[in-house]
């Protein structure tokens, strides 16, 4: 049970962060594009910059890259915009794998529990205590409770993980979508080359 804890902890504390961390990450990416654009249309990309830098999250940092690439080429902005998304993707997943493996190992730790509680039912058979009626329903109590255990952990944090999977997709089809916008945009006023 103890294992069963620390698990239930863990995945509590990283859920709970990640939930965090992913609110903070999201805005308003319709609004953002389009003062962005406004202000490419007035100032140029470089004073539109300032407000990517200013937008906290991933879509608004990638954005800033593309804006201060905007001089090269089409394929050079491209591989600028990969090379972010590539740092800010796993600043999204941090934590993941730890959650995934607690999910994973929860119900086989209390599947070990069930067998620690079985060894200790046949114990008290072997030993001749078959009329010892509370050390055969400690066993089985130990055999049930850890099952229970590690399946109460594994089933709603699968539902967590789940959600927080869909919201990082979302962040990642986002900061897609816009940079792919931003660089029409920009190549539509002539601000990059073409391809």
């Amino acid at each position: 049970m103890y294992p069963l804890l620390i698990c239930s902890v863990i995945a509590l504390a990283v859920s709970l962060e990640r939930f965090y961390h992913l609110r903070r990450a999201e805005i308003n990416t319709s609004r953002l594009m389009n003062q962005v654009k406004a202000k490419v249309a007035r100032s140029g990309a470089e004073e539109a910059l300032s407000i990517c830098e200013e937008t906290p999250g991933p879509v608004a940092r990638v954005l800033a890259v593309s804006l201060a690439a905007h001089d090269r080429n089409r394929e050079e902005l491209r591989e600028a915009v990969k090379e972010a998304a590539l740092i800010e993707i796993p600043r999204l997943e941090r934590f993941m794998g730890l959650l995934s493996t607690i999910i994973t190992i929860s119900p086989m730790l209390g599947l070990l529990g069930t067998i620690s509680g079985l060894i200790k039912i046949f114990n008290v058979i072997s030993g001749g205590e078959i009329g010892n009626y509370t050390a055969l329903s400690a066993g089985i109590a130990e055999a049930l409770i850890t099952t229970f255990t590690g399946l109460l952990i594994a089933i709603p944090f699968m539902i967590v993980y789940n959600a927080l999977s869909g919201k990082i997709d979302d962040i990642i089809n986002e900061m897609e979508k816009r940079a792919t916008e931003l660089m029409n945009y920009m190549k539509s006023r002539g601000e990059t080359d073409a391809a």
